[in-house]
C-alpha cells in the first residue's frame, strides 16, 4: 500500500458514505486543501474519532452526491469538466446507465446522437471510453479529445516491438 502525504495523518469531516466499484468511499471535507475529497474505506488505517466541530458545511450545502459519483469514474479523482461525446445508437443504455436517467441526448442523425455531460476527467474515464471503442467520440473540448489521444497512443506504444514498456 502507498501511503498518501507520505504517511502523514489526514484531517477529514466526514459527510458521506457511498458505494462505487465494489468499494465504500469516505466523502468528506479535507482540512489541509480546504476541498471535498472521497477516500476508500477499506485503504484507511489508524481512525480516530476527534471531538472537534464537523468543517465544511459551506461546501457541502449544496453537494448532490448522486451527482458527484455520475461524474466520478472508478472514484479517480481529476479535472471536472463538461464533455460532448457523439455515440452510436446502440450505447443509448450505457449512456443512461453511467450518467443518468436526466442526462440529455440528442440525435444527430439516424444512427448517432450527441451527449453533453460533466465528467471527471481520469485515466479511468479514458479506460471506460476504450471500453466501449469506436462507437464513441469526445468532440469537445479540444484538451480532453487530445489527452485522450495521447492516452491511447501511449497504451499503443507497448504493442511496438520495444520490450520495455512506456
Amino acid at each position: 500500500m502507498r501511503l498518501k502525504r507520505d504517511g502523514e495523518a489526514i484531517l477529514v469531516s466526514p459527510w458521506a458514505l457511498s458505494w462505487a466499484d465494489e468499494n465504500y468511499y469516505l466523502i468528506g471535507y479535507d482540512e489541509a486543501g480546504a476541498t471535498i475529497k472521497h477516500y476508500r474505506v477499506d485503504k484507511m488505517m489508524d481512525i480516530e474519532v476527534l471531538e472537534q466541530p464537523r468543517n465544511g458545511q459551506e461546501q457541502f450545502k449544496n453537494f448532490d452526491i448522486a451527482s458527484f459519483s455520475k461524474k466520478t469514474f472508478a472514484m479517480f479523482g481529476g479535472q471536472d469538466e463538461t464533455v460532448t461525446m457523439h455515440c452510436h445508437n446502440s450505447l443509448v443504455n450505457a449512456i443512461l446507465d453511467r450518467f443518468g436517467q436526466d442526462v440529455i441526448l440528442r440525435p444527430i442523425d439516424e444512427e448517432y446522437f450527441q451527449v453533453i455531460t460533466k465528467v471527471t476527467v481520469s485515466p479511468h474515464f479514458y479506460g471506460w471510453l476504450t471500453s466501449i471503442g469506436y462507437r464513441i467520440r469526445i468532440t469537445q473540448p479540444e484538451w480532453v479529445k487530445k489527452s485522450y489521444r495521447q492516452y491511447l497512443v501511449k497504451i499503443l506504444s507497448n504493442y511496438d516491438d520495444k520490450e520495455m514498456y512506456v
